[in-house]
């Protein structure tokens, strides 16, 4: 969709040299419209094409020229336009399609690459074992991942786009926001700049109300909510984690405000997190294992009479969260690899709260792609 030749280009050749190496010549990619995982990500990074719902199907081969399969002809007809895929086919019954190509193009077939193998239906599964009794099926997911972990030119410029997003929403948050609104309406204010700017898609969560000991300032808990949407007061602490998408393209900023006057207990727990996240980001650069970098974050919080929860944070792209980050990750970073990290921090009785924000490796260190302030915020 907003994607060049030269990338289609990039991503093809590489996954059909990858294809080459392992030995597979023809590869099933499957994608729907989940957010958490991989169920996304690997088919728009091979079409350039958007799910809008229910599933679809890639078959991508060494020697042919793929073949979309997807739930209705609405999105066939957007992918035909607008995707990479020329041959994008509405299906009603995607597997049985999918055979009847295999047994007219690849009838002796004897190994199929599949990404994303836990996730395909089981009757797609029982299909592909009863039409090709002898078929291996091999899970190649992880191929597609590696790819997808190092981000071109123009897969990072889609990220800084997204983390403008979020800085736009949070700037008109903090200029709106006021004592008597809701949670609701809280996040009306967020997506509005975002919705405007361009934004397809948005993870943003929410959680107000008075940070005290045995308080978790996790926005997850909006979900346990006796009320469907809190009325936000003076005295309040109120997180947002911001995660928009743009272009296919997630970034995330995550940002506490305190509402009428600053809180000192929640002062020292964001002056810890943040100091956390500086010693980490002084490793961000090629060559240095990520979990040694990370290990710094967890050694200034521990330093400072605190415990580390995770996750602290997540490797991002096509799927917001396309990895998680620890510090036992043993990933090597390299230009390209884009990190939201946010690594929470735990106190006493298990008051918690964490803040971060998105960032890119570059050849030289890292870019943070989040231009909002970084101290903890005050609306009076």
């Amino acid at each position: 969709m907003s994607l060049s030749q030269r990338e289609k280009d990039r991503r093809h050749n590489g996954l059909r040299k990858k294809m080459k190496e392992i030995g597979v010549e023809t590869i099933l990619v499957f994608g729907n419209t989940g957010d958490f995982g991989l169920r996304y990500g690997n088919l728009r990074y091979l079409t350039n094409s958007k799910v809008i719902f229910g599933n679809s199907a890639l078959l991508f081969s060494m020697d042919q020229e793929p073949i979309m399969f997807m739930f209705s002809g609405l999105q066939a007809g957007w992918a035909k336009r607008l995707s990479w895929i020329m041959d994008a086919r509405p299906s009603s019954n995607l597997i049985s399609d999918i055979v009847n190509v295999l047994k007219s193009s690849r009838p002796s077939v004897q190994k199929l690459g599949v990404a994303g193998l836990p996730t395909i239906p089981l009757s797609w599964h029982q299909k592909l074992c009863q039409e090709f009794p002898s078929l291996d099926l091999m899970e190649i997911g992880h191929v597609i991942e590696s790819m997808r972990s190092i981000k071109g030119q123009e897969e990072v410029e889609l990220v800084e786009k997204a983390a403008l997003l979020a800085d736009k929403g949070f700037e008109n948050v903090m200029m709106r926001l006021k004592p008597g609104m809701t949670e609701f309406e809280a996040l009306a204010l967020l997506e509005q700049p975002m919705r405007e700017g361009g934004g397809d898609d948005f993870f943003n969560l929410i959680f107000s109300g008075p940070f005290e000991p045995g308080v978790q300032l996790t926005p997850f808990a909006i979900t346990g909510r006796k009320e469907p949407s809190r009325t936000i007061q003076v005295g309040d602490s109120v997180l947002f984690e911001i995660t928009p998408r743009y272009g296919g393209y997630w970034a995330q900023l995550v940002r506490t405000i305190s509402i009428g006057k600053q809180n000192s207990l929640l002062a020292d727990y964001y002056r810890v997190g943040r100091a956390a996240i500086e010693a980490a980001i002084k490793h961000f650069r090629p060559g240095v294992k990520l979990g040694d970098a990370l290990t710094e974050a967890k050694n200034v919080i521990e330093s400072e009479g605190y415990k580390l929860r995770l996750p602290m944070g997540h490797i991002c792209g096509l799927d917001c969260v396309e990895s998680r980050i620890s510090v036992e990750s043993e990933d090597i970073l390299q230009p390209g690899m884009v990190i939201i990290f946010h690594p929470p921090v735990v106190g006493p009785e298990e008051t918690d709260i964490f803040v971060g924000e998105t960032y890119v490796i570059t050849t030289d260190g890292y870019k943070c792609l989040s231009q909002s302030p970084k101290e903890l915020m005050v609306i009076s």
